[in-house]
């Protein structure tokens, strides 16, 4: 089982810090560690007190921890001064590279401080340097880059500063703007955006609860765009169920809601990868058509291109071997999602597509094997439709889904002015998909 430490602070109340962190890793499974810096005194109105362990009992806590068996994540949170920072920073040089998710809380909601001023320049100069994500809010945000943070502009800006700073990626979360609530990712390359809508509550612990996720998220193998946008999900889904525990106080989360969804997706990206794998050494090249090749595998409850998971760059072929060129990803193909996504609405457990070079021989072999072959008429296509991106290919898909007694193994067209004719073959996995695959190769 893979394992993350969180050193962060305590929270009696279970909504926040070491103990928020711990909740979300078993809800994702993963074990969880810590090593707490301090005791948040809070309930109802927010941080009370602040009682920081002892520099030795935290000294040995970590020396513990090192010697310990190796960890996969850090997740840092509260760690009150330079002291604590430079201890940390101590236990990192020791360590094999883990995922390393830096939470820059200073101070929370009713304006209690939880980090020095010194405490945070250590933490910019030890520990950004070799962090995978740093996660700040947009007051944080704001003490990092010594200036106010309050436009969405602003944010990118900041984003880029903070890049420069030394971390992989930086996440500024855009819960304090005027307005709704933007959220982006940078990871020196390019800008991703998740807007949201204002919820009317109080939710206690949300900046924990996040970079917790990221970092489970990228333990589990999830690249940073993916967990970025597999953590915003899971937060939608934790604030919706979020409940109070006091008549006046902060609404709580609870991480249960996560087991399902959270692992049907990472079902989803492991069998893409071992598919990937098996493909590759199958090297089943003559099944690839001019314009390409992609699998794609959608979630049980699939809304949207982004649940569906397919390999970035489509699969292609170099020096006569299958070529993949990165990690499967959700959102990765529009046009294989699309073609899942119009069967699913037919037949939900057909999850799993993948395009495949037109041969008579193939159409020949699948009869031969009993599968049931569908065939759609390019000529027959409305013309105004020919002239939208994608929307053909959705029409005939439907209209043949429509006419259909029992689910397809295959849908295929023979082309047409500027449209290579290609076969569809469609299954519940995509192990069940290369099966067929091996079926028909010619």
């Amino acid at each position: 089982m893979k394992k993350i430490l969180t050193i962060a602070g305590y929270d009696p109340s279970t909504g926040a810090g070491i103990t928020k962190d711990l909740d979300v890793f078993s809800a994702l499974g993963i074990h969880g560690v810590s090593v707490p810096t301090c005791i948040v005194l809070q309930g109802p109105q927010g941080v009370q007190d602040v009682y920081p362990i002892p520099y030795s009992q935290f000294y040995e806590m970590m020396d513990m921890v090192k010697k310990s068996s190796p960890v996969d994540g850090i997740k840092i949170g509260v760690v009150w001064n330079e002291a604590y920072v430079e201890r940390i920073a101590s236990l990192l040089s020791g360590l094999d590279n883990p995922t390393l998710v830096v939470d820059p809380v200073i101070a929370s909601k009713n304006g209690a401080r939880l980090l020095s001023d010194e405490g945070l320049k250590c933490l910019i100069e030890r520990i950004f340097s070799v962090a995978d994500v740093v996660t700040p809010n947009l007051p944080e945000a704001s003490s990092i880059i010594g200036k106010e943070v309050k436009t969405l502009e602003d944010m990118e800006a900041c984003a880029k500063d903070i890049f420069d700073m030394g971390p992989k990626a930086v996440v500024v979360k855009g819960g304090h703007l005027t307005g709704e609530p933007v959220d982006l990712l940078f990871d020196g390359k390019e800008f991703i955006f998740w807007k949201k809508h204002r919820i009317d509550r109080e939710v206690h612990g949300t900046g924990c609860t996040f970079s917790s996720l990221m970092t489970a998220f990228l333990v589990h193998g999830y690249d940073k765009k993916e967990a970025f946008l597999a953590s915003e999900r899971a937060m939608e889904e934790l604030l919706s169920d979020s409940y109070r525990i006091d008549i006046d106080g902060y609404f709580y989360t609870s991480s249960g809601v996560l087991n399902s969804r959270s692992s049907d997706r990472w079902d989803v990206l492991q069998t893409m990868k071992e598919a990937g794998e098996i493909l590759y050494r199958l090297n089943m090249v003559e099944l690839i058509p001019a314009v390409q090749m992609n699998i794609g595998y959608a979630v049980k409850d699939a809304r949207g291109i982004e649940d569906i998971a397919a390999f970035p760059g489509r699969i292609s072929i170099n020096n006569g071997k299958i070529l993949i060129k990165g990690e499967p990803a959700f959102g990765a193909s529009s046009h294989v999602a699309r073609l899942i996504l119009t069967c699913m609405k037919y037949y939900p457990h057909i999850r799993s597509c993948v395009s495949v070079r037109y041969d008579r021989a193939i159409i020949e072999k699948a009869n031969e094997s009993a599968m049931k072959v569908l065939f759609f008429d390019r000529k027959n296509e409305p013309e105004k439709l020919k002239e939208a991106e994608g929307k053909s290919l959705d029409y005939l898909t439907e209209e043949v889904l429509k006419r259909a007694d029992q689910p397809p193994d295959i849908i295929y067209d023979l082309g047409d002015v500027g449209k290579e004719p290609i076969i569809r073959l469609f299954a519940k996995d995509p192990l069940e998909l290369i099966k067929k695959m091996e079926m028909i190769r010619p």
